[in-house]
C-alpha cells in the first residue's frame, strides 16, 4: 500500500506543481519511476492504481498536456496488468459480520492452518468460479483434521481473469494460510477471516512451528474458539470431552505435523 501511496503522490505534485505544463524532462521522469514503481506491484495493487488513474484521467480531461501523461502511464500499467493478469472486483455481501470471529466460528466446520500444496482446478461457472486447491494441513484449532485435504475457494479465473471480491486475494501454492472451512467439501468463504495469510514456505520449510505458536491470529481464533456459545454449531468447544479440552490448552499438542 505504501508504494500505491508513493506512486500518486508523484503524481499528484506532478499535476498540481507551478507549472502544470511541465517540461518534457519532468514528464520523462514522471513515466519512468511510474514504470519502476508498477514492477513492484502485484496483480491486486495494480488493480488499485487503475481504478485511482481513470478518476485522474476524468478529472484533468480538458487538459491536454496532463492528459499526455496520463495516458502514457495508462499504456505501462495496462502492459504491466497483461503480464500479471488481470483482477476484476465484485461487490459481495456475507450473510453474517465476519469480522467477529465468533461469527466465523458458528458458520465454520473446521479451523486449521494450511499449507496450499497445487491447484487442483477452476471451474468457469460464468462470473461465479470457483477454484479447488490440494492443502497440507499443519495444526488444527477447530475440529481434527489430518494430513492432506481438498479445499474449494469462492471464486477463481474466469477467461484468464480473476474474479475476486475486493480486498481479497486467491490462495497460492506454498503459502500457508489460516483456513476456515465448511462442510465435507471444505469450501472457503471469500470473506478475508476465511484465508488469512500467514506465511511464505519453500519446500524446505524447518521454522513453521514457531512461525504459528507465534501468530496473533492464530492465538486470537483459539481463544475466541474456547469462549464462544455456538450451540448450533459442528465441532464447537463445548463438544470436546475433558480430556480433549486440556490437551487443547497444550498448543503444540494439536499440531499435524511433527
Amino acid at each position: 500500500m505504501k508504494k500505491i501511496l508513493l506512486i500518486f503522490l508523484t503524481i499528484f505534485l506532478f499535476l498540481n506543481s507551478s507549472n502544470s505544463y511541465a517540461n518534457l524532462n519532468k514528464q520523462e521522469n514522471i513515466i519512468d519511476n511510474f514504470k519502476v514503481k508498477l514492477e513492484s506491484l502485484d496483480k491486486y495493487q495494480l488493480e488499485f492504481v487503475d481504478i485511482r488513474l481513470k478518476k485522474l484521467k476524468s478529472n484533468y480531461k480538458n487538459s491536454t498536456n496532463i492528459l499526455y501523461v496520463l495516458n502514457k502511464l495508462e499504456t505501462l500499467l495496462n502492459n504491466e496488468i497483461i503480464n500479471k493478469g488481470a483482477v476484476s472486483y465484485i461487490i459481495y455481501d456475507f450473510v453474517l459480520d465476519f469480522s467477529d470471529y465468533k461469527n466465523v466460528l458458528w458458520f465454520a466446520d473446521n479451523v486449521f492452518v494450511g499449507k496450499v500444496i497445487k491447484t487442483n482446478w477452476t471451474h468457469n461457472n460464468l462470473w461465479d468460479p470457483e477454484t479447488s486447491f490440494e492443502v497440507d494441513v499443519l495444526y488444527n484449532i477447530k475440529w481434527n483434521l489430518k494430513w492432506s485435504i481438498s479445499t474449494v475457494f469462492e471464486w477463481g479465473y474466469e477467461n484468464w481473469i480473476l474474479i475476486i471480491p475486493e480486498w481479497t486475494k486467491l490462495l497460492e501454492e506454498w503459502n500457508t494460510y489460516l483456513l476456515v472451512t465448511m462442510w465435507d467439501m471444505h469450501k472457503i468463504s471469500s470473506h478475508e477471516n476465511w484465508s488469512y495469510f500467514i506465511h511464505y514456505n519453500d519446500k524446505c520449510e524447518n521454522n513453521i512451528k514457531t512461525i504459528i505458536k507465534e501468530n496473533k491470529k492464530i492465538k486470537d481464533f483459539r481463544e475466541a474458539y474456547k469462549n464462544a456459545n455456538n450451540y448450533s454449531s459442528k465441532n464447537k468447544y463445548s463438544d470436546l470431552t475433558d480430556e480433549q479440552k486440556k490437551i487443547f490448552e497444550d498448543f503444540d499438542s494439536w499440531f499435524v505435523i511433527n
